[in-house]
C-alpha cells in the first residue's frame, strides 16, 4: 500500500491578526514537498478552512500557492467543526465525512462528533458563535488569546443551567482541564470505534497524542509551534511524528491526565 500522510487542524484564515496558521505556512510548503516526493497520499482530517471567521473568498485569495498545491496533490478532506459548510459541496469527490484507508482497518474522523459543544446535531451554532465572538477579540489584539478563552467560560456558565454541561479543549489546556476537562470523551469514543478498526486518527482537541497502545492517535494541528501528522507507512503502521524533525511524539499529556482521573473514581 502506499504511504498516507494525516494532519489536521490547519485553520487557513485570511493573514490576519486571527489567523494561527500563517506562522507555519512555509513550513507547511515544505512539508507538501515531502509529501509530493514520496507519492504519498495526503488527508486532511477535518478544520482545514477556518470558516467561521473567515470569509472563503479571502482565505483563496491568500493562500492560493498552497490550495493549487494539494490540488495537485489529490488531497482528501473530512469535514471538520470549523469547516462544517463544507457539507454543502458533500457531492466533491475527495471531501469526506470520515475516511477508511483502502485495503485496512483505519479509520480517520475529525473528532467534533464527540465534543458534546460542537457536536453538529445539537450546539454547532453556539460553538460558531463563541469562536466569531473570539475571532473579534483577536482582530483587537493579536495576543488576547486568554481573554478570549475566559469570554468562552463565561458564556459556559451562562448556558449550564439552559444545557448539559459542555467541556470542550478549545485552545487552552489549563483552562479546560481546570473546569473538569479531562479528554475522556474522545478517548470514550475512539475506544468504541476500535471495536471496530485497528487503527483510529482523530484531530479537533489540537493536542498530539496516542492511547489504546498506539492503535488511537491524535494528529494535533498545524496551529501551534510544534505541528505534528500522522504516517501510515507501507504496512499499515501509524505513528505520530512532530514537522520537521520528523520525531516521534512520545508524551500523551491528555492521555495520562484521564489515567489518573478514571483511577480517582
Amino acid at each position: 500500500m502506499n504511504t498516507y500522510y494525516i494532519i489536521s487542524d490547519l485553520h487557513l484564515a485570511d493573514g490576519s491578526r486571527r489567523d494561527d496558521f500563517k506562522k507555519n505556512r512555509a513550513n507547511f510548503k515544505n512539508f507538501l514537498r515531502i509529501v509530493k516526493k514520496q507519492k504519498a497520499q495526503l488527508i486532511i482530517a477535518g478544520d482545514f478552512l477556518e470558516l467561521w471567521q473567515t470569509n472563503p473568498i479571502d482565505i483563496a485569495r491568500t493562500y492560493s500557492d498552497i490550495l493549487n498545491n494539494l490540488i495537485s496533490l489529490q488531497a482528501k478532506i473530512i469535514i471538520g467543526n470549523h469547516d462544517y459548510y463544507l457539507q454543502h459541496f458533500r457531492q466533491l469527490n475527495f471531501l469526506y465525512d470520515s475516511f477508511r484507508i483502502p485495503g485496512t482497518r483505519i479509520f480517520i474522523q475529525h473528532g467534533h462528533q464527540f465534543d458534546r459543544f460542537n457536536d453538529p446535531k445539537r450546539l454547532i451554532y453556539m460553538g460558531n458563535l463563541a469562536a466569531m465572538s473570539a475571532g473579534i477579540m483577536e482582530d483587537i489584539h493579536p495576543d488576547l488569546d486568554e481573554t478570549a478563552m475566559s469570554f468562552l467560560e463565561s458564556l459556559h456558565q451562562k448556558l449550564k443551567s439552559a444545557l448539559s454541561p459542555i467541556h470542550t479543549p478549545g485552545t487552552n489546556r489549563r483552562q479546560y482541564l481546570s473546569h473538569g476537562g479531562d479528554f475522556s470523551e474522545y478517548l470514550t469514543g475512539a475506544k468504541k470505534l476500535l471495536k471496530k478498526f485497528d487503527y483510529v486518527i482523530l484531530g479537533h482537541t489540537h493536542k498530539p497524542g496516542t492511547a489504546f497502545k498506539g492503535r488511537y492517535l491524535n494528529s494535533g494541528s498545524w496551529t501551534s509551534s510544534k505541528p505534528t501528522y500522522v504516517e501510515v507507512d507501507h504496512h499499515g503502521q501509524c505513528s505520530l511524528k512532530y514537522w520537521p524533525t520528523q520525531n516521534l511524539v512520545k508524551k500523551s499529556p491528555f492521555c495520562s491526565h484521564f489515567k489518573k482521573k478514571t483511577q480517582r473514581r
